[in-house]
């Protein structure tokens, strides 16, 4: 017994400075696809005789294209190994960055920036847990907490250091100094996975009862899953992404809500509050299903949405929203990953994951208009009640799967 506790502890030890590379290689993956690209986006405007909105319709309107792709990721996941698709996908982003840097009119720039979009489910979050499941088994459910605590960073990290870029440079320059940190960066570092053997179990061991619990891999030797346990499931993660496309209209919300001041306060507490809540779950969270957790999750979102509606203008409901918001959505990043991991186990892991990343892709693409909308019409108090409506159905879907999975396993 003291044996298999060590050989536990020496797994996840074993695999931490890889879950650590994974998670600087997303840190810079999201910091220059998303929040270079979007702060620089009206200095590309200018220079190519545009509206800013025109780049950022663009910008859009490739993360839309992304999600047929998804599937299509996962099963070369799953067939090469997810490193070498992390290492050929961050080869083809920086050449696309260089693209973007040296396109000479529009049409280049619009084709280089869509294909950095279309490549974000090779390099960002799904593949990454793709390739920490390939590395560490039933035990990556750690590593992926630890994943999404670098990728949390890469706001406060990228819109600064862009902006600061942008002063003393051009939008260009900053391209390709970016496109030469991820060829240093993080191409050595899927490069330095794909040279360990891969692990992708095809069939998955049996664990030990006591390392099942720890690992929080109880279902990984149930039997498949249903047909209905993917409809909810997929249906669970497609209505919190419309409550987590909150964010991108946060700050004209709140002032519509009446906040004044709280509204900055909120938005300040909201990154600090998902930093929390991802590393709470990777202290507390191997001793709780990940069902449990998701359904934990998105009850704090309701709440937040619930205390910003009901508690009016004041700076109590502001503070009260911006931790619990904070945590659900920190929180949920990791249960895309750990509550599929816990459900198929690790056998075709990015296949579906890929899969279900197609259904959520498109509803969070939609969303951020569809809710833009919502608070032109009718208003910002509209729009967290829509936000409200949506987590709590995902609530309800994930309740109905803890039940599933609790009615499966008797």
């Amino acid at each position: 017994m003291a044996l298999s506790g060590e050989l536990a502890e020496g797994m996840r030890s074993h695999n931490a400075w890889r879950a650590h590379a994974l998670g600087l290689y997303v840190l810079l993956m999201y910091g220059i696809a998303y929040y270079a690209i979007s702060t620089a986006a009206p200095r590309m405007a200018t220079d190519f005789g545009v509206a800013t909105s025109t780049i950022l319709g663009i910008f859009s309107g490739a993360l839309l294209l992304t999600a047929p792709l998804a599937p299509l990721y996962g099963r070369w996941m799953d067939r090469f190994g997810a490193p070498l698709v992390l290492l050929v996908a961050s080869l083809a982003r920086a050449c696309a960055l260089v693209a973007m840097a040296y396109a000479p009119h529009l049409a280049v720039f619009v084709a280089a920036l869509v294909a950095v979009q279309l490549l974000s489910q090779a390099t960002e979050y799904d593949a990454t847990f793709a390739a920490a499941v390939e590395v560490a088994g039933p035990e990556a459910r750690a590593g992926m907490s630890q994943i999404t605590l670098w990728g949390g960073v890469a706001s406060t990290a990228f819109w600064p250091l862009t902006a600061m870029l942008l002063e003393h440079g051009s939008w260009r320059g900053m391209l390709l100094l970016y496109a030469c940190i991820m060829l240093l960066v993080c191409t050595p570092i899927a490069f330095s996975l794909t040279r360990r053997p891969p692990e992708r179990m095809r069939a998955t061991p049996q664990l030990p009862a006591h390392l099942e619990a720890i690992a929080g891999a109880e279902a990984v030797t149930q039997p498949a899953p249903s047909a209905l346990t993917f409809t909810l499931l997929a249906c669970a993660f497609a209505l919190a992404g419309v409550a987590f496309s909150l964010p991108l209209l946060m700050l004209p919300v709140l002032d519509g809500l009446g906040l004044g001041a709280g509204a900055i306060l909120a938005g300040a507490l909201f990154g600090p509050s998902q930093t929390a809540g991802r590393f709470a779950d990777l202290l507390f969270g191997r001793w709780t299903h990940p069902l449990s957790i998701a359904l934990l999750s998105m009850l704090a979102v309701v709440l937040s949405l619930v205390i910003l509606v009901a508690g009016g203008p004041t700076v109590t409901s502001a503070v009260a929203f911006g931790i619990l918001f904070g945590i659900g959505v920190g929180v949920g990043y990791v249960t895309r990953g750990s509550v599929v991991l816990a459900l198929y186990g690790t056998t075709n892991y990015a296949t579906r994951l890929g899969h279900l990343g197609s259904i959520r892709l498109t509803v969070s693409a939609i969303a951020p208009y569809f809710l833009a909308v919502v608070l032109e019409q009718a208003g910002a108090a509209h729009v967290v009640i829509v936000c409200a409506a949506t987590a709590a159905f995902s609530v309800l879907c994930f309740a109905m799967l803890k039940r599933n999975v609790h009615h499966s396993s008797a």
